[in-house]
Formats: C-alpha cells, sequence, structure tokens
C-alpha cells in the first residue's frame, strides 16, 4: 500500500458487500412476498368459487359449509404469510438502509482523506514553489 494510501480501502470493500448482500436479501424477501400475495389471491379466488349451501340435504349443507371454512381457514393462514413476508421485507430494506448508510460514511472519510492529500500536496508544492522564489530573489541580491 501507499506510504499515505487511505487505510480503510478494505474497510470499503467490505461494506460494499455488505451493501450487495442486502439488495440481494430485499431482492429474495420482495420475491417470497410476492409469492406469499399470490397464495393469498388463490385462496380468494377458490373461496369465491366454492358453492354457497343450498337446502338439498343436511349432510351436503354440512359438507359444502365445512369446505368453505377450511378454505377460509387457507386463506387466513395465508394472509398471516403474507404479513410476515411484507413485515420480511421492511426488514430487509432497513438492513439496506443501514448498510448503505454505514458505506456512504467511510466513502465520506475516504473523500476526505483524499482532499486532504490534495491541499497536503498542493502546500508541499507551494512551499517549494516559494522557496525557489525566495533563493532567485536572494541570488540575484547577492549578484548585484
Amino acid at each position: 500500500m501507499a506510504k499515505n494510501g487511505f487505510r480503510l480501502g478494505a474497510v470499503l470493500r467490505a461494506r460494499k458487500a455488505q451493501e450487495d448482500a442486502a439488495k440481494a436479501a430485499v431482492v429474495r424477501a420482495r420475491g417470497e412476498a410476492a409469492a406469499a400475495h399470490g397464495a393469498v389471491h388463490a385462496r380468494e379466488r377458490d373461496l369465491d368459487g366454492r358453492r354457497v349451501p343450498d337446502g338439498a340435504s343436511s349432510a351436503a349443507f354440512a359438507a359444502t359449509l365445512m369446505a368453505r371454512q377450511a378454505t377460509a381457514t387457507a386463506l387466513a393462514a395465508a394472509i398471516g404469510v403474507a404479513e410476515l413476508a411484507d413485515q420480511t421485507v421492511q426488514d430487509r430494506l432497513d438492513d439496506l438502509t443501514d448498510a448503505a448508510v454505514q458505506r456512504r460514511t467511510i466513502e465520506k472519510l475516504q473523500e476526505r482523506h483524499d482532499l486532504t492529500r490534495k491541499r497536503t500536496a498542493a502546500a508541499i508544492e507551494a512551499k517549494a514553489v516559494d522557496d525557489l522564489t525566495t533563493a532567485a530573489a536572494f541570488n540575484r541580491r547577492g549578484d548585484a
């Protein structure tokens, strides 16, 4: 590494990797949430498609009612899974935000470091020019 190089370069690379992993987790969570919402819609369509009990016989009425109740229970469970998936997406987004903030913090430190190095180099160069100018003026007075 250069003598005055940015020593947190490895940390910055690690922060970028963490942010990339967080982005991938968000994508996975959104996919799972979409699948969960698809299951909810499928259960809703299934419930809507079920026959309404008619008065044909008490056994048929009870069987139809039980089938609708089982479908409604499955719908309720699917809704719970979808809500959990939505919360997971939000959690992964929060993780991504945290990772991005950490990465940006290190980037700001690197920008400050780079700016300080440029200012230091400019000051050294200005001092060298001043020294040369002073030496040249001193030499001219000595020659006169």
